[in-house]
Formats: structure tokens, sequence, C-alpha cells
């Protein structure tokens, strides 16, 4: 397929894979969020053995398009420079790689 195999050695995901870091994380960060928010509200339907009942296919798919949502265009565009992939070539993106995560996301594991 005329592409070259990379192995990212370990503890630099953060630092080189953009989806891992600017999609995946805030995405499974906001559709998290949503479902533990759900739970807390309450007043469930319950199966015969007492449990929770799991959230319908119709709600799964509106937190899911909630999440996608809250990734924000510019962040994957700030996810590549982050990763120095897209970076200016002339260097003055090169500090990009030490700025902060995006605002509003905290700074967890996934």
């Amino acid at each position: 397929m005329n592409g070259d195999l990379v192995i990212i050695p370990g503890g630099m995901t953060s630092q080189l894979q953009v989806l891992d870091v600017v999609v995946n994380k805030p995405f499974k960060y906001h559709l998290r969020k949503r479902y533990t928010e759900w739970l807390l509200a309450g007043n469930h339907a319950l199966t015969p053995s007492g449990k929770i009942q799991k959230p319908s296919v119709r709600q799964l798919c509106e937190w899911i398009l909630q999440a996608w949502a809250d990734v924000s265009p510019e962040s994957i565009v700030n996810g590549f420079k982050k990763c120095c992939i897209s970076n200016a070539m002339d260097g003055s993106e090169d500090d990009v790689l030490w700025e902060e995560a995006e605002p509003g996301m905290p700074n967890q594991r996934k």
C-alpha cells in the first residue's frame, strides 16, 4: 500500500497521535459525561433482575452527535500543530507542542 510502519514509543501518544490527542479523548470525555448525567438523573426503567435498562439507541445516537459537535474544528487543526505534523515550516509554530490542552477540556486519562 506504499506506506511506512512507524512504531510509537511508549508514553509518546500525547505528542504523536493526533486522533488520540484532539479527537478521541475529548469525544470519549463528552460521551461519558452525558452517560453519567443520564445515570445520575434517575427515574430509569429496570430489567426484571432489577438493573437499570441501558439507554435507547436513539438516546445514544443523540449523545454521539452532541459529543462530536463538542470537538471543534479548531481543536483538530491545533492538534496537528501540537503533534508537529502541519506546523509552519519557518519554525514560528514549534512551541505549540508545549501548549496546554484545549480550554474547557479537563486533563484526564483516556
